[in-house]
């Protein structure tokens, strides 16, 4: 008795083969082209990129940065998830929106907003040389390690409050009724238990330092300070006769450092993960006096105001001043920054292309990302699991990695590269691994047994879904589309090496403005992205709470 009849071979050969074409194969061919040269297959790229003093100095430059922006983040994305989840300080809705601000916000307008307040003929800088100080340098490796440590901050606060409030309380009021005081607590079972959470969230920074395209390129490139996403965006477009091969011998550089970040990081969440089905506890557990819980709100809040808020209101206020005068001169105030942005055809276009990019990214990724998490939850497909392993291949490689993979692969096929096609294709690539997680997680909530029951009242597979399952998952799909809706619309890594003149986005828009010197037309832009990105997240959250009052 034959297992497989040929049309489920034929079946799995197609799904395997169109999933390898699209997440797979583009990785092979840019390992390809590193190999490749006149002579055909040799190790003259990475002969030639080793020779070159450069390449050194952006891979010292990418590991010591990102090093020490991950410092940055490790030790105040602790501090903070640790006041949050444990102590009794006031106001923590306020905090966490605070220190999550750089999450939701993009990082090259966080840059922009940062490069604003700290001009060399800036208000700061203006006060700090009038003191006689040396005036604080962004551009420079210093400014590009705060911002960095700045926009992964979040990264390490999400993964270390959450597991600081699955730690059982039990657990530490038995050591306490034991005769221990709260800092060998904290020392001998708090620090053990959250460790994994730690070093996992330091590796994540770790990664989005290295994949971070948009912060040295706004700080670095104009300075001379190169790291490897923007050393290899340099070679991308420098269209020399080997400049493609040079590039992708970078590029499989870095994919080795990400990939094997990603590896340990994956070990990491593995420790962690035996705690996944430990209830939330958001009970107090540290008490502070009212004196000091007062001085820790002032401090705490003093300071994420300063880092996280100033800069944005600075370059929102730049906004409505022309390029050139001091702040203080009111006679300089104008509305034609954003008369540009609101009426200019080129910032229209590229508008409505992120928007257009973003719906589509968004529709593909719920459409098949839903499908396959279906299949590995439900039926425990081993196909959905090759499916989402591939889709998290493309999405562990470095964004300006994957953009030179789309290139090489997708290039040979006529109308694809220097279309909107490439950037669809690209922006799917991408984000469709996280809407299969979120997916995944959305289908897990609801019971198998509701499905079942319809199937024995007769509803067919089709009406199962519509009546059963998209009403049960649609708001949690939804929400975990949300982020891939706002990351494509703001995206900056991809479209700086695949848009071409008629598909520039936002993202590539505010990049151009800034590297043609228009500063202030930036920042008009950037206000806009930021109000839009408020407003998204505040109508996100008000109906969440509209579903909670209405379960209630």
């Amino acid at each position: 008795m034959n297992r497989f009849k040929p049309m489920d071979i034929a079946k799995f050969a197609i799904f395997i083969l169109v999933v390898g074409f699209v997440f797979i194969i583009p990785v092979l061919t840019l390992l390809k082209m590193s190999i490749t040269g006149e002579e055909g297959i040799t190790l003259a790229n990475y002969a030639t990129i080793f020779a070159d003093p450069r390449t050194n100095k952006a891979i010292v430059n990418t590991i010591v940065i990102s090093v020490l922006s991950t410092i940055i983040a490790i030790v105040f994305g602790s501090l903070i998830a640790f006041l949050v989840a444990y102590t009794n300080i006031s106001n923590k809705k306020i905090v966490e929106i605070l220190v999550l601000s750089p999450y939701i916000i993009p990082s090259y307008i966080i840059t922009l907003s940062w490069s604003n307040i700290l001009s060399e003929k800036g208000f700061i800088n203006g006060i700090i040389e009038k003191m006689g100080l040396p005036i604080i340098n962004i551009y420079s490796v210093g400014g590009i390690v705060i911002v960095m440590g700045i926009c992964n901050i979040p990264v390490v606060y999400l993964m270390v409050v959450n597991m600081l409030r699955k730690i059982p309380k039990d657990m530490e009021l038995a050591a306490r009724t034991s005769g221990y005081g709260i800092v060998d607590v904290l020392r001998k079972i708090t620090i053990k238990q959250v460790s994994p959470a730690i070093a996992s969230g330091g590796i994540l920074a770790f990664l989005a330092a290295i994949d971070n395209f948009s912060i040295p390129a706004f700080l670095g490139i104009s300075s001379g300070i190169s790291v490897l996403s923007t050393y290899i965006y340099e070679k991308a477009i420098s269209f020399g006769p080997s400049s493609f091969n040079i590039a992708a011998a970078l590029s499989v550089i870095l994919s080795i450092i990400a990939l094997a970040g990603s590896f340990v990081q994956i070990k990491f969440v593995a420790k962690g993960s035996q705690m996944e089905s430990v209830k939330e506890d958001y009970s107090v557990r540290v008490f502070f006096s009212e004196r000091n819980v007062k001085i820790i709100n002032v401090v705490l809040m003093g300071v994420l105001v300063i880092v996280n808020i100033v800069p944005l209101l600075c370059m929102i206020i730049s906004s409505f001043y022309g390029n050139y005068g001091s702040i203080f001169d009111l006679s300089n105030l104008t509305l034609e920054n954003y008369q540009f942005v609101l009426t200019n055809s080129g910032v229209a276009k590229a508008a409505s292309n992120s928007v257009f990019l973003a719906l589509i990214t968004c529709v593909i990724c719920i459409i098949v990302g839903t499908a396959i998490a279906y299949m590995k939850v439900r039926k425990n497909s081993k196909l959905a699991s090759f499916f989402e392993s591939s889709a998290a291949l493309t999405y562990a490689l470095p964004g300006i990695v994957l953009a030179l993979a789309m290139i090489f692969h997708w290039g040979k096929f006529n109308g694809v590269y220097g279309s909107v096609k490439i950037l669809v294709i690209a922006y799917i690539t991408r984000y469709m691994v996280l809407q299969i997680k979120g997916s995944s997680t959305a289908l897990l909530s609801v019971e198998s047994s509701l499905e079942e029951a319809a199937q024995i009242s007769g509803s067919n597979m089709f009406n199962t879904w519509r009546r059963v399952i998209v009403p049960l998952i649609a708001k949690p799909v939804l929400a975990s589309s949300f982020l891939i809706f706002v990351s494509s619309c703001s995206e900056l890594t991809l479209s700086s090496i695949l848009a071409s003149a008629g598909t520039k986005t936002i993202g590539l828009t505010i990049f151009n403005l800034k590297q043609s010197g228009d500063y202030n037309l930036a920042a008009a832009m950037s206000s806009v992205i930021v109000i839009f990105v408020i407003v998204a997240y505040a109508a996100s959250n008000f109906l969440k709470m509209e579903r909670k009052v209405k379960k209630v």
